[in-house]
C-alpha cells in the first residue's frame, strides 16, 4: 500500500489570516461573496472578511476560495499521513 505524503507545515501568515477570519466571524463580519477569478475569468465563491472603513463603506477582503468538487476526493486526509518510506 502506498503511503500518504506528509503535508508541509503551515506558513506563519496562514495562521495570522485564519485568526483574522475567526475575529471577523465573532463580529459578524464574515461573508460568502461571488466573484470572477482574474486569471481565468471563472466564477468563484470567496470567503471574505468585511472591512469597515472610516467613511462608512465596507470592503470585502478575500481570504479563501471555496473548493470546487468533493474535497474528500481532492485531498489526502491529513490525519492519515505517514512517513515516507515506512
Amino acid at each position: 500500500m502506498a503511503s500518504t505524503p506528509i503535508p508541509p507545515r503551515l506558513k506563519k501568515g496562514y495562521k495570522t489570516n485564519f485568526n483574522t477570519l475567526l475575529r471577523a466571524a465573532e463580529r459578524g463580519d464574515l461573508a460568502l461573496v461571488s466573484a470572477v477569478r482574474a486569471d481565468t475569468n471563472e466564477p468563484r465563491a470567496l470567503v471574505c472578511a468585511m472591512q469597515r472603513n472610516e467613511d462608512g463603506t465596507i470592503t470585502p477582503v478575500p481570504f479563501a476560495e471555496m473548493i470546487i468538487g468533493n474535497p474528500f476526493e481532492l485531498y489526502h486526509d491529513p490525519t492519515m499521513s505517514t512517513e515516507q518510506g515506512t
